[in-house]
């Protein structure tokens, strides 16, 4: 139920309820004045009468006094007359019909006795009859007394009449009200609600061009519709800032991923000419020897096409590196066991690190099985083994470990592989840049900047990732994330083994 309904019919109840609760008052107010003109009438029959009476008593026509009563039953407004002698009998009546109740009653003796004018109200077979008992006197000695009898139904029947009117008056006046509150509620209400909650609809999906009917004058709606297109103006300037800012962040986005695409092709093509540059300067030069020195010894000679064909087959190695950046993996896959893969690496590790004097612990809670191509995993962890050792010259720890159920992602449960050593670490503006094609801190001929970057591009056809961080006690520590091929078998002795 909307506001202007609601509010109709509030004010028409409210309303009605007043002129219901006026109404009932005025209805009182009207049978007592009724009630009253009608006990007033009857006092002045009954004044006029007695005067009339207790004249013919004192001049000694008592006869005039009887033809008298007898001639008021042609007064409509006057039912009965009852004439009492000086005894309380009944002596003349100036309607045969009068009922018997209103015959020998008390109240004429007490007016007799008393000289005490009384009024009564006697209900008898249904109808209601009003009677005033007046004492007749001449001088000082009571004759007799007369009671006037009136039925009120006449006060009921214009009561009612009333009540009609009362009511016909109040529906006429609900109805005026009803269709006035309607028409002034439709009209200065309902349709700018209306027209605002429209304009609040379009807004809220977007269309800020749009604007309300302002009504006329100088209403709180009126204030309202005005201060609700202000707001629609603002806002529409504030997106429209907004998208002339976005496109100018994008702009700048675009310009900044461009420079950075022309900084990473710097950076492959400064990579590639330094790896590479170096074997051809090697080639080169034992190629002169061998033009410039054609009586050598045999030994030079072998010497030197031996070093050529070292440096040609490191040229290869790094063009088969960059394709291995570049292309899709044939992925020979199967079910291994982590802890498996962990030893045999470890074993390709053991006479580097003893010649590097570091130690390698391995640890792992429980088997967990992957899905994956054990010689590129194989691969990965050597890379990455091998970055280890050499990020501790002087001798340390590297420390390997496995868990399973390490991380959920598109709901697929991923192992986690760290590799951590004791080394200085990476430093704060190398990290973001580790997996950087070419990207290497070590000294020429000690790297060529590839295996991290290969290992990356193998571990994510195996659908999963590589993460680099430093330690808090020290050193880098590198996560291989990998998706758990089945349910792992619990184990109750954990593998640890150190080297």
């Amino acid at each position: 139920m909307n506001i202007s309904t609601r509010l109709i019919l509030l004010l028409t109840a409210f309303v009605s309820v007043v002129m219901l609760a006026a109404s009932l008052l005025t209805l009182r107010q009207r049978e007592a004045v009724l009630h009253e003109s009608a006990r007033a009438e009857m006092r002045a029959h009954a004044f006029t009468l007695r005067i009339a009476l207790e004249e013919d008593y004192r001049t000694g026509r008592a006869l005039d006094a009887q033809r008298l009563i007898s001639r008021l039953r042609e007064n409509v407004g006057v039912y009965s007359v009852i004439l009492f002698d000086q005894a309380g009998n009944v002596t003349h009546l100036s309607n045969t019909i009068t009922p018997d109740e209103f015959r020998f009653l008390s109240e004429a003796h007490q007016a007799i006795a008393s000289g005490a004018v009384s009024e009564n109200e006697r209900s008898i077979g249904g109808e209601v009859y009003f009677s005033i008992v007046m004492p007749l006197s001449v001088e000082t000695e009571r004759v007799g007394a007369i009671e006037i009898v009136q039925p009120i139904s006449f006060v009921n029947t214009h009561i009612a009449q009333a009540r009609w009117d009362i009511a016909l008056t109040a529906l006429l006046l609900c109805l005026t009200i009803f269709l006035v509150v309607v028409i002034v509620t439709r009209y200065s209400l309902a349709r700018p609600i209306k027209e605002l909650l429209g304009g609040a609809a379009a807004v809220g999906q977007g269309d800020l061009n749009y604007r309300v009917i302002v009504p006329n004058g100088d209403s709180e709606l009126a204030r309202l519709a005005r201060e609700f297109n202000r707001m629609a103006d603002r806002l529409a300037e504030q997106r429209n800032a907004a998208m002339h800012e976005a496109e100018e962040r994008l702009g700048l986005e675009r310009a900044l991923r461009h420079s950075e695409r022309l900084a990473a092709v710097g950076r492959l093509a400064a990579g590639v000419a330094h790896e590479v540059g170096a074997p051809l300067q090697v080639i080169d030069g034992r190629a002169k020897q061998l033009l410039d020195r054609h009586d050598a010894p045999t030994e030079a000679r072998q010497r030197n096409l031996t070093i050529i064909r070292t440096q040609t087959e490191r040229i290869t190695r790094i063009v088969r590196n960059l394709l291995n950046l570049s292309r899709p993996y044939n992925l020979q896959r199967r079910q291994i066991e982590l802890a498996q893969m962990i030893r045999e690496t470890v074993e390709s590790l053991e006479m580097q690190a003893e010649s590097a004097n570091v130690s390698i612990e391995v640890s792992s809670r429980c088997s967990i099985v992957v899905e994956a191509d054990p010689e590129l995993m194989q691969q990965v962890l050597l890379n990455i083994g091998r970055n280890a050792l050499q990020a501790m010259p002087h001798g340390g720890c590297m420390r390997i470990e496995c868990e399973r159920d390490s991380a959920c992602k598109d709901g697929k449960s991923f192992a986690a592989l760290r590799i951590a050593d004791t080394g200085a670490g990476i430093a704060a503006d190398h990290l973001p840049h580790v997996f950087d094609p070419f990207f290497t801190t070590k000294e020429i001929g000690h790297g060529t900047g590839l295996g991290l970057p290969v290992s990356v591009r193998i571990v994510e056809e195996h659908g999963g990732w590589i993460e680099a961080a430093n330690a808090r006690a020290g050193g880098a520590v590198f996560t291989v994330y990998l998706p758990v091929a089945v349910e792992p078998t619990s184990v109750e002795h954990p593998v640890v083994g150190k080297v």
